[in-house]
C-alpha cells in the first residue's frame, strides 16, 4: 500500500490501495491474508482481555468503603453485578467505560468476559491468543461456560475446543449446549430460570425514524404470537391489503397492544417528549430545516411535524384530551434552554408576566418548576455516555449544597442512582459543571470525559465560558 495526500484543503493523509495490487496477489496469497487478519484481531481481544482483568484487580471491592457512609444517595436497585464482578469495585465499569468511551453495557460485558477468560476459562483464553477460535466463538463459549462449575467448564473447554475452528459459531454453541445437558443439566434449567426473571419489554431505536418493541417471553408463547400475527396479517392480506407483508405484521401487532378500538379498559396516557425548534414546526420554511428529538432520538423536521399533526398539536387550538404540552424555549443561536411553559404559562407570559428560568430555592430540595426545568433540559443522565432518562434520575447540586452550592437551575444536573453515588462517594472522582452547562468527570486512572449540554446540536456552539465574563446580565433570569 502507498500514502497519498488528499486536496490540502482537507489535511488528512490516508491510505489507498494500489490499483495493481489485486492481480499481483494469488487466491491463496489473499485466503492467508484474511486467516492472518482474523488471528491478530483474537490475539488483540486477548490481550485486551489481561489488560482490564489486571485493571479490574487493582480496582478491588475494598475501595467502595466509603460507599457505606449515611446521607448520601443509596444503592441503585437496578444495578445486576454479575458473579465475576462481585470483588470488583462498583466504580469499575464506569470508570472502564470512560477510558474506553463506551456505554458501561459494553464496558460491563466486556469486564465479565475478561475476567472469565483469564481465571475461569484460561484454555479459552489461550486459544484466542494463538488464533484457533476468532472472537465471536470465545463469547459463546464464555457465554455458556461462565455460570457453569469449574470442573465442568474445564471438561467441555477440553472437548470442544481441539475442533473449534472447524465449527460455525451455531455449531459450537449446540455442541457444548449438549456436553452441558449431559455433565451438567442444572445448569441449562438455571439459565432458563434466570432467563425467564429477566424478561421484560424494551424499547430499542433502529434509527431512521424506526423502533422495535422486544418482548422476552417462553419459547412456545413466542412462536405462538408470532404466528398469530401472521394469520392475522394474512387475513388482511387476503381482504385486499397491498403493504408489504411485514408492515402488515408490524400494524397488527401495534393493534393488538394498543387495541384502539376497546374502550372498556382503563386508559392510559404515554409520556412522549419531542425536542424541536420552531422552524422546524413550520412547512413552508426556506432552504434547510433544523432536525429535532422524538424520545431521545434524532428525526427530520417533517416526521415531527407529522407527529404532532396525528396529536392534534398542530392546527389545533387545544391539547389533545388526556395530554399535555409543554413548550421549551431556547437561545436561537445555541439551543441552550432558557424557559419551559405550558400552553396556559405561555399565554400568560404574553400578557406581560414573562417567562423564565426558574428562581433559585432557598432551601435543599429543588422546586417542581426546577426539576421539571432540569430534567427537560437535561434529557438524561449527564454521566459521560449513560442514557438514563428523567423518572430515574436524581437532581444532584454540581456544588455541594453543604458547601455552599445554590439550588440553583445552573448548579443543578441529572445523574442516575449509580453516578450520583460516585459522585458523592467515590475516592479519586472529580465531577465539575462549568457556567456554559458542559460537565467534566475524572477518572482516578486520568482519563477525562466531557459531556455537552443536549442543546447543542439546535445551535451553534456557545463561547467558552472566559469568553463571556464581561456578558450582560441573562434577561431570561426571574
Amino acid at each position: 500500500m502507498d500514502i497519498r495526500e488528499l486536496p490540502p484543503d482537507d489535511g488528512v493523509l490516508v491510505l489507498v490501495m494500489p490499483e495493481d495490487l489485486e492481480p499481483s496477489l494469488s487466491d491463496t496469497e489473499l485466503v492467508a491474508d484474511i486467516w492472518a487478519a482474523d488471528s491478530r484481531a483474537a490475539r488483540y481481544a486477548a490481550e485486551r482481555a489481561a489488560a482490564i482483568a489486571a485493571f479490574a484487580r487493582r480496582r478491588h471491592i475494598q475501595r467502595d468503603a466509603a460507599f457505606g457512609r449515611r446521607g448520601g444517595p443509596g444503592h441503585d436497585s437496578r444495578l445486576r453485578r454479575h458473579q465475576a464482578l462481585a470483588e470488583v469495585s462498583e466504580t469499575f465499569v464506569p470508570e472502564l467505560a470512560l477510558l474506553r468511551n463506551c456505554s458501561e453495557a459494553e464496558a460491563e460485558t466486556l469486564a465479565v468476559e475478561s475476567i472469565l477468560l483469564t481465571t475461569k476459562l484460561r484454555r479459552t483464553w489461550s486459544a484466542l491468543y494463538d488464533g484457533r477460535v476468532d472472537v465471536p466463538k470465545a463469547r459463546a463459549l464464555i457465554d455458556l461456560l461462565g455460570p457453569v462449575k469449574l470442573s465442568v467448564a474445564e471438561q467441555v473447554e477440553q472437548l470442544v475446543l481441539p475442533a473449534a475452528d472447524k465449527l460455525t459459531v451455531p455449531l459450537l454453541r449446540q455442541r457444548v449446549r449438549r456436553l452441558l445437558a449431559k455433565l451438567d443439566a442444572d445448569a441449562l434449567d438455571k439459565r432458563r430460570e434466570e432467563a425467564a426473571r429477566r424478561a421484560d419489554v424494551v424499547h430499542q431505536p433502529t434509527g431512521d425514524g424506526m423502533g422495535q418493541v422486544v418482548i422476552d417471553l417462553p419459547l412456545p408463547t413466542s412462536a405462538a404470537c408470532v404466528d398469530a400475527i401472521d394469520q392475522y396479517a394474512q387475513m388482511l392480506r387476503a381482504d385486499g391489503d397491498e403493504r408489504p407483508i411485514g408492515v402488515i405484521r408490524a400494524a397488527v401487532a401495534a393493534d393488538l397492544i394498543l387495541r384502539p378500538w376497546d374502550t372498556g379498559r382503563p386508559s392510559v396516557t404515554a409520556k412522549l417528549v419531542v425536542h424541536a425548534p420552531l422552524p422546524a414546526l413550520r412547512d413552508d420554511a426556506d432552504g434547510p430545516q433544523p432536525a429535532a428529538e422524538i424520545a431521545g432520538e434524532v428525526v427530520t423536521a417533517a416526521q415531527c411535524r407529522e407527529l404532532l399533526e396525528q396529536l392534534g398539536i398542530l392546527g389545533v387550538g387545544d391539547a389533545p384530551a388526556g395530554g399535555s404540552v409543554h413548550l421549551a424555549i431556547s437561545d436561537p443561536s445555541t439551543g441552550r434552554l432558557r424557559a419551559l411553559a405550558s400552553r396556559r404559562e405561555l399565554d400568560r407570559g404574553a400578557r406581560g408576566a414573562g417567562v423564565c428560568t426558574p428562581r433559585a430555592a432557598p432551601g435543599y430540595e429543588p422546586t417542581s418548576q426546577q426539576r421539571r426545568f432540569v430534567e427537560v433540559r437535561d434529557r438524561h443522565c449527564r454521566m459521560p455516555g449513560c442514557r438514563r432518562r428523567p423518572g430515574r434520575l436524581d437532581i444532584d447540586h454540581a456544588v455541594a449544597h453543604a458547601d455552599g452550592g445554590a439550588t440553583d437551575c445552573r448548579n443543578l444536573c441529572c445523574l442516575c442512582r449509580r453516578h450520583h453515588r460516585i459522585k458523592t462517594f467515590a475516592p479519586s472522582w472529580d465531577f465539575e459543571l462549568l457556567d456554559d452547562g458542559r460537565l467534566i468527570v475524572r477518572t482516578p486512572s486520568g482519563v477525562s470525559r466531557t459531556t455537552d449540554p443536549p442543546g447543542w446540536w439546535l445551535g451553534a456552539e456557545p463561547e467558552p465560558p472566559w469568553l463571556d465574563e464581561t456578558a450582560p446580565p441573562d434577561p431570561m433570569r426571574c
